[in-house]
This record gives C-alpha cells, sequence and structure tokens, in this order.
C-alpha cells in the first residue's frame, strides 16, 4: 500500500520538507497531530523544552530545533499561534540531553519528533467532527506518524508548492532556516513597513514548514 497521499485543504494541517530537499513533501493533517492521543500534561514535556517555548513566545519565533547532546538529531518545537503569513526564521537551536523519561510517565522524546505547542481552536476532522485546541496544549508526534507524504506536486495546491520552494531558497541564500509560512489568515496584522497582500482566488491552505535539520 502507497502512502503517497493528496494534499486535503486543511488550514491548520502542516505540510513540510526535511533535509533541505524539495521532495518529498510530508504531511499531517489537524486531526491527526491535535489527536487526543498525541496530547501530553505539561509535567511530562521536559522542563528545557517547556523554558524554549516561553522564549519563542516573547520572541515571536514559530519554533526551533532541539539538537540532542549525542549525534546530529533531535526534534523540531513549534509555536503554532507563532506561524505568520510571512516568512518567519527559527529561534536559536536548543541542546538538550539525549532522549527523556517523563517524571511522571514512561513518555519519551526521540530523534524527529515533532512537539507542537497548540494555539486555542477548532478542530475540523474530514468525518465532520470536531474538537478543541486550548492555549498551551503540547502535542508530540512521533516520527513514525509522519511518514506519508505528498509525491507528486501536480497533487499540491500552487500556492503552497511555492510557499516550500520560498522557504528552501531563502534558507540557501541566507544560511539559516526558514521554518515556516502561514494560511493568509484574515485581520492579521503586517508590520507598517510591508505592502498590503494582493487578494488571490486560492490561498495557502495549510501551515508550511521547512524542517531542514531533519536528515534522511
Amino acid at each position: 500500500m502507497s502512502n503517497e497521499i493528496p494534499c486535503s485543504n486543511d488550514r491548520r494541517g502542516i505540510v513540510f520538507t526535511i533535509d533541505r530537499e524539495s521532495n518529498p513533501v510530508y504531511q499531517l493533517e489537524s486531526s491527526a497531530w491535535a489527536s487526543a492521543e498525541n496530547l501530553w500534561a505539561e509535567r511530562d514535556v521536559p522542563p528545557e523544552i517547556r523554558d524554549k517555548v516561553a522564549s519563542l513566545h516573547e520572541t515571536g519565533k514559530p519554533g526551533a530545533f532541539v539538537h540532542f547532546l549525542q549525534g546530529d538529531v533531535g526534534v523540531y518545537v513549534i509555536c503554532e499561534k507563532n506561524i505568520k503569513n510571512l516568512p518567519e526564521t527559527a529561534g536559536d537551536d536548543l541542546v538538550v540531553q539525549e532522549a527523556y523519561a517523563a517524571l511522571s510517565s514512561a513518555r519519551r522524546l526521540a530523534a524527529y519528533d515533532l512537539v507542537i505547542c497548540a494555539k486555542k481552536g477548532t478542530i475540523r476532522a474530514e468525518s465532520g467532527e470536531t474538537f478543541e485546541t486550548r492555549e498551551g496544549d503540547y502535542y508530540v508526534v512521533h516520527c513514525q506518524s509522519w511518514g506519508r507524504f505528498v509525491l507528486n506536486p501536480s497533487l499540491r495546491p500552487g500556492f503552497v508548492e511555492t510557499t516550500k520552494e520560498v522557504l528552501l531558497l531563502l534558507e540557501g541564500l541566507h544560511r539559516t532556516n526558514f521554518l515556516s509560512m502561514s494560511p493568509d489568515p484574515t485581520g492579521e496584522r503586517l508590520p507598517p513597513d510591508v505592502v498590503q497582500p494582493t487578494a488571490v482566488p486560492v490561498g495557502i491552505n495549510c501551515y508550511v514548514l521547512n524542517l531542514s535539520r531533519f536528515k534522511r
């Protein structure tokens, strides 16, 4: 069975690349990353990562790479509310001990996991079911869960494809991780020196991330 899937219209879904490569493009539906099984109690998240999230809130950065001390691997921490509709660079790396055993459970972080600090809002699954995410809730998506990908560019909306390539280009030019760009949200306030965007018939319909520090 192929794990290639089409790109759905999911404004809080995540489409991302890894290892500074254009393909394959991985997809996480919002109803998948925000599922109850991925929800971690705050006490289960290592304190260094909680401190990093607090720093991301202060700086407005959308995320950062957390580097495990042994080996060139780690996890990405994503602050959902800081993903904007302009290309955003990642925050500074954080170096931690390799793997964690939570204080209150057997939960552990492993290489290539995604740690998402959610914003408040409603998730609508394709089944029609809806559920709410709360501000500051932590969701941990293990790498085995994001192995599905959208390989054929023709299956991806044009704006998603363009955004992905822009993030990769900016990283190549500036030698820094341009991490994210979001859908075109309504009512978002742009910096005063940025021209208002031109209305387009089709907007970006998901979060687009460039997780360049993940290696295959």
